[in-house]
């Protein structure tokens, strides 16, 4: 029988924030999607803004996610690897997938930044919300990663620790 990866019951501020407000949103995205599936099954017109309200949810649940499975240390793992390699590869190691992990956000930043740019006012098909509200998710998101590829490389350049997985 396989187990799940033992994770430490210790959670920062940041991640703790990020569940909730991911969890409230899961509460909604559950509660739109059941409305409009009612709606539907009983024929009531007027809930159309309940699919709507439904993708834009999804979208800032899956965005928030992965900032936490990051944060957790859990999106991508080389720790078998790692433990297989000598100390001075596993500090490249580390150093490498921090920078990746910077890379990757700071384009995901640029290109969002720039669709924010061009379409940020755009409104919705239903609710007529600006599309601004979807993409504000992928910024959001590449911030933190930012923010966390940084503090790993913090980490591993002060000598506090290998950091390549969880931040705690």
């Amino acid at each position: 029988m396989s187990q799940l990866p033992e994770t430490s019951a210790r959670q920062g501020w940041g991640e703790r924030v990020l569940c909730l407000i991911g969890g409230l949103l899961f509460i909604a995205t559950f509660t739109a999607i059941v409305a409009g599936m009612a709606a539907r099954s009983f024929k009531l017109s007027g809930f159309e803004w309940s699919f709507e309200i439904a993708g834009i949810g999804f979208i800032w649940i899956t965005f928030i996610g992965t900032a936490i499975a990051e944060l957790r240390g859990e999106n991508v793992c080389f720790d078998g690897l790692l433990k297989l390699m000598p100390a001075r590869a596993q500090h490249a190691m580390t150093v490498l997938c921090a920078v990746l992990l910077a890379g990757v956000s700071g384009w995901l930043l640029y290109s969002a930044l720039a669709v924010l740019k061009r379409s940020a006012w755009v409104p919705t098909p239903v609710l007529r919300w600006p599309t601004g509200i979807t993409t504000l998710a992928l910024i959001s998101c590449a911030v933190v990663l930012l923010l966390i590829a940084a503090i790993r490389l913090f980490k591993v350049f002060s000598g506090r620790g290998r950091v390549l997985g969880a931040t705690r």
